[in-house]
């Protein structure tokens, strides 16, 4: 049983997807976020990079977009390979797609190769060719070839997704046109300015049809009204789909913030005992596998291929939840049979299969690490939730209190020559704790007194609060900190 969750009324749009009471997907989609996946703008050429055969555009965005030669749509449909700079020049208006949201280091990947998606079908204007979805058995695929050889204009494109193998060439027609006029109505003029955004993506009806079908469900509860209402207008005749209109605060909402807090931690544990370790680094994600309380009843090598085979299925599953991409690495246990190892490589096909990101499983290392790459559409869930520490930067790490004390010590020393009588300094706890062991042996080696004074730090660190006569620090000193003088 398909249930759709839709939190519309909250800052942050929330999408899920509960299959038999457990959680399978999660979009959540930020309001007022610029430069989102899908949105199309009218650009301006920038740059080009002749010896990167790309070209920066402005978008308008904080950052430039960045497009590849093999993204426009005149390269790729020609049969002589020329030079960017053929296709591109600085000044040049251009009509772009996002492809891949930007970061705080990078702007985003655009293309030219515009996309119009439809729950059956995408429509794609300068596409050139008709594809079909992997999963349509041969048959089917060859039908709906013909069908959008003979219906599709010179120059257009069309990828026909699984769902449209069960619908009626009339339904898929009027889909078809539905986009064409979108595409039509979004043209800009010649006199249009560059650069002006022409159709931001994001819009949460379209993003819930464009991601299924709406029939797929047995049930959708949805907070708010109109929208709810929206959607049973948009259910085909004879669906048995049943649209609620939940308020916010429901008990299935309760349930989703319950999961949507599960997925900010960093293990997870499993049915059997064992658990996962979910790290993120710059360069990609690590998934650890362990075997954790699971002893098992069978021989070592069972007991591993049971718990490896059961970390399978929850990393494939974590993966699309927490919306991880670029490169992926889980460390399975070891296994030393190659045929276990192609077991599980047969569990990850199957549930990656179910991923609406394009994932790529490439195998295991000889340190038995299961490659997997997934493409990056937009940021993953720890990125959307959270920011960065504001105590360590992002380290997860801050220096020792005798790190910082040794690193005081030596600034000092600097003042070793000086002509002023002393210097107070204000300094975390601990911090002042290892140089009270110290202090009255530097002063006999710096020639200075030296005034500490603790405060409230959320990590260890220290301040030079002033330099000058003995007598001055004294009286600076709050009446409440002399009893920690030196």
């Amino acid at each position: 049983m398909k249930t759709l969750l839709i939190q519309a009324n909250l800052p942050e749009k929330r999408i899920a997807l509960f299959e038999n009471g457990k959680l399978a997907d999660l979009k959540i989609v930020k309001s007022g976020q610029k430069g989102k996946a899908g949105s199309i703008f009218l650009g301006k050429v920038e740059k080009v990079v002749k010896g990167m055969q790309a070209a920066f555009i402005d978008i308008g965005l904080e950052r430039n977009g960045f497009i590849r030669i093999e993204d426009l749509p005149d390269y790729r449909l020609s049969d002589q390979q020329k030079p960017i700079s053929s296709y591109l020049h600085e000044g040049q208006k251009l009509l772009v797609q996002i492809k891949k949201e930007g970061d705080e280091w990078k702007g985003p990947a655009l293309t030219a190769n515009i996309e119009f998606p439809g729950s059956s079908l995408i429509y794609m204007p300068y596409g050139g060719k008709v594809t079909v979805s992997r999963k349509i058995d041969e048959t089917a695929a060859v039908k709906l070839k013909e069908w959008g050889s003979e219906i599709l204009d010179n120059g257009e494109g069309v990828l026909l997704r699984t769902a449209a193998a069960s619908l009626p060439a009339d339904e898929l027609k009027e889909e078809l046109d539905r986009l064409r006029r979108e595409f039509k109505e979004l043209l800009p003029s010649h006199s249009s300015k560059a650069p002006t955004p022409l159709k931001e993506a994001g819009d949460l009806l379209e993003t819930i049809l464009t991601e299924r079908s709406i029939s797929a469900y047995s049930d959708i509860h949805c907070d708010d009204v109109y929208l709810a209402e929206n959607l049973r207008e948009r259910l085909p005749v004879e669906c048995e789909t049943s649209v609620h209109h939940s308020k916010e605060g429901a008990e299935i909402f309760d349930t989703l913030d319950a999961e949507i807090h599960k997925l900010q931690k960093k293990a997870v544990w499993l049915k059997n005992g064992a658990y996962l370790l979910i790290e993120k680094t710059e360069a990609l994600h690590v998934i650890d596998v362990n075997s954790g309380k699971f002893t098992g009843k069978d021989s070592q090598r069972q007991t591993i291929l049971d718990t490896n085979k059961e970390a399978a299925l929850e990393a494939a599953r974590q993966i699309r939840l927490r919306n991880l991409n670029g490169i992926i690495l889980i460390d399975f246990i070891d296994m030393k049979d190659t045929s276990d190892q192609a077991r599980i490589l047969q569990v990850m096909q199957k549930q990656v299969e179910r991923d609406r990101i394009q994932t790529r499983i490439i195998g295991f290392t000889e340190l038995n690490l299961l490659q997997i790459t997934r493409k990056k559409t937009s940021e993953d869930l720890d990125a959307l939730l959270t920011e960065p520490c504001r105590v360590c930067n992002g380290k997860g790490r801050v220096d020792s209190a005798e790190t910082v004390a040794l690193r005081l010590e030596r600034e000092l020393r600097q003042y070793r020559y000086m002509e002023d009588e002393a210097i107070w300094v204000h300094a975390e706890q601990g911090v002042m704790a290892i140089l009270d062991r110290s202090v009255r042996d530097l002063e006999k080696e710096l020639h200075f007194r030296i005034f500490i004074t603790a405060g409230d730090w959320e990590k260890p660190g220290y301040e030079l609060r002033h330099i000058g006569d003995e007598k001055d620090i004294r009286e600076r000193i709050p009446q409440q900190e002399k009893n920690i003088d030196k």
